[in-house]
């Protein structure tokens, strides 16, 4: 046999390397990434008893990260953008330059005076910001009771049902 399936034993690539010697596996057969492996090793094989030196991974926030977040909370998605034109920029992205623009004037001391002033500024320019309309959730949702109109539908479910009755009634006659 080629050997043993456990990853402790070898790497992918002597387990196909030995497959191919074997000849249980034709060379013409081999995976697509088998000569580029052959052709460029990696410094230090994947092993599993290596040991390998787990970072933590930081953060990364750049200071309009916050801008952004803020601009999604009050203003929501405005429309949908054309990934297409690489001359676009979105209404976030301008409104981020407005905001830096305005912050490197420092007239505004307060952030939510400064974030107010910068959706003015773009509405003076011609970009239109509507604030998100959050709907109330309800706790419960009550059942319609027995007779009582679906205001959605604006009809009674009984008469849904006994209407569904007669077709049934007159189908089997």
């Amino acid at each position: 046999m080629a050997g043993s399936r456990l990853e402790k034993f070898g790497t992918i690539f002597t387990r196909v390397r030995d497959l191919i010697r074997g000849g249980v596996m034709k060379h013409e057969e081999r995976p697509l990434w088998y000569d580029v492996y052959a052709a460029f090793p990696p410094r230090d094989p994947p092993l599993a008893e290596r040991n390998y030196d787990i970072k933590p991974v930081r953060r990364i926030l750049y200071p309009e990260d916050k801008i952004r977040a803020d601009f999604y909370k009050t203003y929501g998605t405005p429309r949908p953008m054309d990934l297409t034109d690489l001359d676009s920029v979105s209404e976030c992205q301008k409104f981020i330059l407005k905001y830096q623009q305005l912050e490197r004037l420092g007239k505004y001391q307060e952030e939510a005076e400064l974030f107010e002033a910068a959706a003015r500024a773009l509405q003076r320019d011609g970009v239109i910001l509507k604030k998100r309309q959050l709907k109330p959730v309800t706790e419960t949702v009550d059942e319609p009771r027995e007779g009582q109109r679906d205001p959605t539908l604006n009809i009674r479910i009984s008469d849904m049902i006994k209407e569904a009755l007669q077709k049934t009634e007159t189908e089997k006659s």
